[in-house]
């Protein structure tokens, strides 16, 4: 059938300082404040700068105008620009074409729409509050919002490959997901050491690992994934409606689920937006060393994010 013990694909993800994401009790993980340099797959060079307040750096705008428009991007590693300087990510690009605007970058390599309602919520109670809230939505936030046994089994086996300390790196971690209690969703917590498991001999011998693959792609359909993404967007909704924040849901990947998503959102009476551009095209990628958008797919991004705001 094909099938081989499981093994490791090499994936590496050095920086310097070490350790540029940490756990975090309440959001899974985190930025490390600091200076990064980084290399993945022994290839992809790139600065990374996180403020002290655990953020990517951007370019915020100018401090000096009275009450500028603060505008708070949300959303993953493809938020954050994984493989790229700051300068190059799509939220500093559009802060550099609307320098009367405050922008922030609250995206973190991982994260799906759970985190975005969470930060989001956090930086409500604290008295922050942004005038507009771009959440960035890719197709596999799915796995994330519900922490499906695939997303389980990918983030657990991504962390190993690149970082053989991370089982005490992550020990705190704690990730939210969206679950059912009593027919009702309410948001959960994975504990890092409950995360995911191989079973006894599955690097050992075929049948194990294909047993294991089956169980997993079984519990995947037992569960409505995109429901639980639109619960979460309709709760994003209220809570901006509430405190009258702007919401705004841009696509990043151009699939059909993504665009079902956006169809469903404008529906509930979202603005949406679809910025993707097709990642399967290697002018797209970081290519070779890295799957995740380019410097020419988030100057795209970053053009169709501004051309929305600013028409």
């Amino acid at each position: 059938m094909g099938y081989r013990p499981f093994q490791q694909i090499e994936y590496q993800i050095e920086s310097t300082p070490a350790n540029c994401l940490i756990a975090h009790t309440k959001l899974g993980f985190a930025l490390r404040p600091g200076k990064f340099e980084v290399i993945i797959n022994k290839g992809l060079h790139y600065s990374v700068t996180h403020g002290r307040d655990s953020l990517r750096k951007t370019n915020l705008g100018s401090l000096n105008i009275a009450n500028p428009d603060s505008i708070y991007f949300f959303g993953c590693s493809y938020t954050y620009g994984m493989g790229l300087s700051d300068s190059l990510v799509f939220p500093f690009l559009v802060g550099q074409e609307m320098p009367k605007s405050y922008i922030k970058n609250f995206g973190v390599p991982g994260y799906g729409t759970v985190q975005s309602l969470l930060q989001l919520r956090r930086l409500i109670d604290s008295g922050e509050i942004p005038d507009i809230a771009i959440i960035n939505y890719a197709d596999f936030h799915d796995d994330r919002n519900a922490l499906s046994s695939r997303y389980r089994r990918d983030l657990y086996m991504g962390y190993q490959r690149s970082n053989q300390t991370v089982g005490t790196l992550m020990q705190e971690g704690k990730i939210p997901y969206l679950t059912q209690n009593s027919g009702e969703y309410v948001i959960d917590y994975c504990s890092w050491e409950n995360l995911y498991r191989h079973w006894k001999y599955r690097e050992t011998f075929a049948i194990m690992n294909f047993l294991q693959d089956w169980s997993d792609d079984r519990q995947l359909r037992s569960i409505n994934k995109e429901s639980r993404t639109l619960f979460l967007f309709s709760a994003l909704k209220d809570l901006c409606e509430q405190e009258e924040i702007r919401l705004i849901v841009t696509g990043l990947t151009p699939s059909d689920e993504t665009k079902k998503l956006l169809i469903e959102l404008n529906k509930l009476g979202i603005e949406t937006l679809d910025v993707s551009v097709d990642l399967a095209l290697d002018q797209y990628r970081n290519a070779p060393y890295d799957d995740h958008p380019n410097e020419l797919a988030h100057a795209v991004f970053a053009k169709k994010i501004t051309a929305y705001l600013v028409p």
